[in-house]
Order: structure tokens, then sequence, then C-alpha cells
């Protein structure tokens, strides 16, 4: 019994800092669903269905574009989507700074970057160990759209690296 205990305890300090990020987007989505003319849809996949996804692909997939794509789904464990689509501007610029700062106060992420592009924003924050991404989560901000992606994820800077030039050779 105590070695079971003992068990549960590590295994609950392991896990609560996922689980506070989930918390603070759960939370901020479910604030922002609660106006009368917004909607929201959320998506979530898990680790399982994205490694059947990385064997069913077949090797030669985007090859020919110079893109992994079967090494990197391979290294994406969970994926998180919020959606929620409203009136004009209806996620004013305070609540998505106050949920930037949460996330980088209590969650421990860090601003990768920050992208504004004719009405739209995108911010993409990390967590993870040196040269791996660790955790990511994006938030895309257009005018009667909001979305947040949440990646769980092993993926490394060379990764990424390989993905950009891929598509900066298409």
């Amino acid at each position: 019994m105590k070695y079971c205990s003992i068990l549960v305890a590590a295994l609950l300090l392991a896990v609560s800092p996922a689980m506070a990020q989930k918390k603070s987007l759960r939370k901020f989505y479910r604030e922002q669903r609660r106006h009368s003319d917004v909607m929201g849809v959320r998506i979530g996949v898990g680790r399982i269905p994205l490694k059947l996804a990385s064997w069913i692909v077949p090797k030669s997939a985007m090859k020919e574009e110079g893109v992994p794509l079967k090494r990197l789904i391979g290294k994406v464990q969970k994926v998180k989507v919020y959606t929620l689509m409203g009136s004009q501007n209806f996620v004013d610029v305070a609540s998505i700074q106050r949920l930037k700062q949460t996330l980088m106060d209590k969650d421990g992420f860090e601003t990768l970057m920050e992208v504004r592009h004719e009405g739209a924003n995108v911010f993409i924050m990390n967590k993870g160990r040196e040269d791996e991404l660790g955790n990511v989560v994006m938030l895309v901000q257009e005018d009667t759209e909001f979305v947040i992606v949440s990646l769980r994820t092993k993926l490394h800077m060379n990764d990424v690296n390989t993905l950009i030039e891929g598509f900066a050779k298409n």
C-alpha cells in the first residue's frame, strides 16, 4: 500500500504541468464560448491514432516535395484544436494577452514567434528543453475566427528546419 501511494503521488507530480496547460486553454475556451454569438468546436487526437497514421502513411508520401511527413507525424504525440467563430473581433486583445501571460507565468511557455499579416495575428509559444520543442501552443486570430492548437511533440529544431526548407522549395 505504501508503494502504491508513492507511485500515485509521483504520477500526479509528473502529469501536473500538462494538466495546467490544458486547464488554462480550456478556461479561456469556455470564457469566450459563453458569449451568445460565439460557436465553438473542440477536436483532440491522441497518441495512438497519430502513431497509426505514421504507420499507414507510405514512405513516399510527400518525398518528392522534400517533406518527410511520415517521420514528422511519428514525432507528434497529441493534438488538441479549439476553434471559436463569432462576430467581427469577438475575442478582445486583452483576453489574448491575458492567456499569453498565463501560459508564460504559470505554465512556463516562451514566445517562439509572433506574426501579424492583413488582420490576422499568429502567436506561437513553446515549452521544451534545449533543442526540443516539447509542448507547442499556437494562437491564431482572424476577424471572425480564433483557433488554438495545442501540440505535444518530440520534434527538434532541425525537424522544423527540414519542414520549412521543404515548403520553401515549392
